[in-house]
Protein backbone atom coordinates (compact mmCIF):
# COMPACT_ATOMS: atom_id res chain seq x y z
CA UNK A 1 0.00 0.00 0.00
CA UNK A 2 1.78 2.91 -0.91
CA UNK A 3 1.35 6.92 0.89
CA UNK A 4 -0.54 7.83 -2.40
CA UNK A 5 -3.41 5.20 -2.39
CA UNK A 6 -3.78 5.79 1.62
CA UNK A 7 -3.61 9.90 1.24
CA UNK A 8 -6.36 9.66 -1.83
CA UNK A 9 -8.48 7.44 0.49
CA UNK A 10 -7.95 10.04 3.17
CA UNK A 11 -8.05 13.11 0.73
CA UNK A 12 -4.64 14.52 2.17
CA UNK A 13 -1.55 14.90 0.36
CA UNK A 14 0.72 11.69 -0.25
CA UNK A 15 3.50 13.58 1.96
CA UNK A 16 1.62 14.49 5.08
CA UNK A 17 0.48 10.81 5.14
CA UNK A 18 4.68 10.16 5.25
CA UNK A 19 5.15 12.62 7.56
CA UNK A 20 2.18 11.69 9.83
CA UNK A 21 3.38 8.12 10.46
CA UNK A 22 6.94 8.84 10.55
CA UNK A 23 6.13 10.54 14.07
CA UNK A 24 5.60 7.38 15.24
CA UNK A 25 7.76 5.31 13.38
CA UNK A 26 9.54 3.66 10.42
CA UNK A 27 6.72 1.86 8.53
CA UNK A 28 7.18 2.26 4.84
CA UNK A 29 9.87 1.23 2.28
CA UNK A 30 10.67 3.63 -0.36
CA UNK A 31 9.16 2.65 -3.69
CA UNK A 32 7.26 -0.16 -2.23
CA UNK A 33 4.96 1.56 0.28
CA UNK A 34 3.69 0.34 3.52
CA UNK A 35 3.22 -3.35 5.47
CA UNK A 36 -0.29 -3.38 5.25
CA UNK A 37 -0.74 -5.70 8.36
CA UNK A 38 1.57 -4.39 10.14
CA UNK A 39 0.67 -0.84 9.86
CA UNK A 40 -2.83 -1.87 10.94
CA UNK A 41 -0.90 -3.61 14.11
CA UNK A 42 0.82 -0.20 14.62
CA UNK A 43 -1.83 2.12 14.33
CA UNK A 44 -3.88 -0.07 17.09
CA UNK A 45 -0.75 -0.12 19.94
CA UNK A 46 -0.57 4.13 18.43
CA UNK A 47 -4.50 4.17 19.58
CA UNK A 48 -4.36 2.09 22.78
CA UNK A 49 -6.90 -0.56 20.78
CA UNK A 50 -5.21 -3.48 20.68
CA UNK A 51 -7.48 -5.01 23.24
CA UNK A 52 -10.81 -2.66 23.14
CA UNK A 53 -12.54 -3.17 26.14
CA UNK A 54 -16.13 -4.55 26.13
CA UNK A 55 -19.53 -2.76 25.27
CA UNK A 56 -22.11 -2.83 27.17
CA UNK A 57 -25.41 -1.84 26.03
CA UNK A 58 -27.58 -0.02 28.90
CA UNK A 59 -31.65 -0.02 27.07
CA UNK A 60 -33.28 -3.18 24.99
CA UNK A 61 -35.32 -0.80 23.57
CA UNK A 62 -35.69 -0.42 19.79
CA UNK A 63 -32.18 1.24 19.28
CA UNK A 64 -30.80 -0.97 21.75
CA UNK A 65 -31.63 -4.25 20.07
CA UNK A 66 -30.81 -2.45 16.87
CA UNK A 67 -27.19 -2.42 17.73
CA UNK A 68 -26.95 -5.44 19.10
CA UNK A 69 -28.54 -7.17 16.48
CA UNK A 70 -26.14 -5.06 13.86
CA UNK A 71 -23.04 -6.46 16.02
CA UNK A 72 -19.79 -5.09 16.08
CA UNK A 73 -18.20 -7.81 13.69
CA UNK A 74 -15.31 -5.80 11.82
CA UNK A 75 -15.06 -3.06 14.39
CA UNK A 76 -11.65 -3.53 15.51
CA UNK A 77 -12.57 -6.22 18.20
CA UNK A 78 -15.44 -4.37 19.73
CA UNK A 79 -18.19 -6.90 21.00
CA UNK A 80 -21.16 -6.53 23.08
CA UNK A 81 -20.55 -8.38 26.27
CA UNK A 82 -24.43 -7.69 28.46
CA UNK A 83 -27.36 -5.65 27.73
CA UNK A 84 -28.98 -4.37 30.52
CA UNK A 85 -32.66 -3.37 30.84
CA UNK A 86 -35.29 -1.45 33.90
CA UNK A 87 -38.17 -2.96 32.58
CA UNK A 88 -39.23 -6.34 33.89
CA UNK A 89 -41.05 -7.28 30.95
CA UNK A 90 -37.64 -7.02 28.83
CA UNK A 91 -35.45 -8.80 31.47
CA UNK A 92 -34.61 -12.13 30.34
CA UNK A 93 -35.82 -11.71 26.57
CA UNK A 94 -32.43 -13.44 24.80
CA UNK A 95 -31.22 -11.50 21.37
CA UNK A 96 -28.25 -12.76 19.81
CA UNK A 97 -27.26 -14.64 22.31
CA UNK A 98 -27.06 -12.90 25.26
CA UNK A 99 -29.55 -12.38 28.03
CA UNK A 100 -31.25 -9.06 28.91
CA UNK A 101 -30.26 -8.70 32.49
CA UNK A 102 -31.80 -6.05 35.24
CA UNK A 103 -29.89 -3.11 36.10
CA UNK A 104 -29.15 -3.96 39.64
CA UNK A 105 -26.83 -6.25 38.02
CA UNK A 106 -24.76 -4.02 36.23
CA UNK A 107 -22.14 -3.16 39.26
CA UNK A 108 -20.85 -6.18 39.69
CA UNK A 109 -21.15 -7.67 35.83
CA UNK A 110 -19.32 -4.26 34.96
CA UNK A 111 -16.69 -4.98 37.74
CA UNK A 112 -16.11 -8.59 36.42
CA UNK A 113 -15.31 -7.48 33.05
CA UNK A 114 -13.09 -4.68 33.70
CA UNK A 115 -12.97 -2.12 31.29
CA UNK A 116 -16.13 -0.92 29.30
CA UNK A 117 -17.55 1.31 27.59
CA UNK A 118 -21.78 1.46 28.00
CA UNK A 119 -24.05 2.43 24.99
CA UNK A 120 -26.89 4.35 26.86
CA UNK A 121 -29.79 3.90 24.65
CA UNK A 122 -32.75 4.45 27.01
CA UNK A 123 -36.07 6.56 26.49
CA UNK A 124 -35.93 10.27 26.65
CA UNK A 125 -36.33 11.28 30.21
CA UNK A 126 -34.71 8.30 31.61
CA UNK A 127 -30.63 9.55 30.51
CA UNK A 128 -29.30 11.02 33.87
CA UNK A 129 -31.05 8.62 35.87
CA UNK A 130 -29.59 5.51 33.71
CA UNK A 131 -26.33 7.49 32.92
CA UNK A 132 -25.65 7.68 36.73
CA UNK A 133 -26.45 4.02 37.45
CA UNK A 134 -23.77 3.26 34.42
CA UNK A 135 -21.15 5.89 36.34
CA UNK A 136 -21.90 4.35 39.66
CA UNK A 137 -21.46 0.66 38.19
CA UNK A 138 -18.13 2.04 37.69
CA UNK A 139 -18.30 2.42 34.09
CA UNK A 140 -15.83 5.70 32.89
CA UNK A 141 -16.70 5.99 28.80
CA UNK A 142 -20.39 6.06 27.22
CA UNK A 143 -21.89 6.38 24.29
CA UNK A 144 -25.07 7.89 24.47
CA UNK A 145 -28.11 7.52 21.81
CA UNK A 146 -30.19 10.08 24.29
CA UNK A 147 -29.63 13.58 23.25
CA UNK A 148 -31.46 15.13 26.32
CA UNK A 149 -28.06 16.97 28.10
CA UNK A 150 -26.61 14.80 30.77
CA UNK A 151 -24.03 15.25 33.11
CA UNK A 152 -20.79 13.47 34.26
CA UNK A 153 -18.14 14.11 36.56
CA UNK A 154 -14.51 14.60 36.09
CA UNK A 155 -12.58 11.12 34.41
CA UNK A 156 -15.82 10.05 32.59
CA UNK A 157 -16.02 10.35 29.01
CA UNK A 158 -19.20 10.80 27.08
CA UNK A 159 -19.87 10.99 23.57
CA UNK A 160 -23.02 11.67 21.89
CA UNK A 161 -24.75 10.02 18.78
CA UNK A 162 -26.49 12.52 17.19
CA UNK A 163 -28.33 11.31 13.88
CA UNK A 164 -29.78 15.10 13.10
CA UNK A 165 -26.20 16.12 12.96
CA UNK A 166 -25.75 13.30 10.54
CA UNK A 167 -28.43 14.18 8.47
CA UNK A 168 -27.35 17.64 8.30
CA UNK A 169 -23.57 16.77 7.05
CA UNK A 170 -25.69 14.21 4.55
CA UNK A 171 -28.10 16.69 3.01
CA UNK A 172 -25.05 19.49 2.91
CA UNK A 173 -22.93 16.95 1.03
CA UNK A 174 -25.74 15.91 -1.87
CA UNK A 175 -26.41 19.77 -1.80
CA UNK A 176 -22.82 20.75 -2.22
CA UNK A 177 -22.43 17.67 -5.35
CA UNK A 178 -25.43 18.88 -6.52
CA UNK A 179 -24.03 22.71 -6.76
CA UNK A 180 -20.27 21.44 -7.95
CA UNK A 181 -21.99 19.44 -10.89
CA UNK A 182 -24.18 22.21 -12.01
CA UNK A 183 -20.67 24.74 -11.59
CA UNK A 184 -18.83 22.45 -13.71
CA UNK A 185 -21.76 21.88 -16.61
Amino acid sequence: MTSGRLAEACSISAAAVRKDLALFGDFGKKGSGYDVPLLLRSIETILGVEDPPSVVIVGAGNIGLALLESGLAGAGGYHYAEVFDADPSKVGMTCCGLRVRPLEEMPVIISNLGEVIAVLAVTHGKGQASLDRIVEAGCKAVLSFNLEPLTVPEGVFLRYIEVSTELDILTHSIRNSQQNKHQNS
